[in-house]
């Protein structure tokens, strides 16, 4: 259960962080060894996606390979 509730904390940190980003709606997918994060956007510049990939990996303890991003 501890192991749950620090799942759901360090993922809504996460999404926390990046709504003052400027990724609004943003939701993220956790599975035993990837992250998927899809947020709202027309389009990602590489460093957007550097800066979701820093707070996912940081806030979640994953891998960068392990971070997949989409927008919609």
């Amino acid at each position: 259960i501890n192991k749950i509730n620090d799942m759901q904390n360090a993922i809504m940190i996460a999404e926390n962080l990046l709504s003052t980003k400027g990724f609004e709606n943003s939701v993220i997918f956790v599975n035993d060894i990837s992250v998927s994060v899809v947020v709202k956007a027309n389009e990602l510049k590489q460093e957007q996606i550097a800066q979701i990939q820093n707070i996912i990996s940081r806030e979640l303890k994953v891998d960068l390979s392990n971070i997949h991003i989409s927008n919609k």
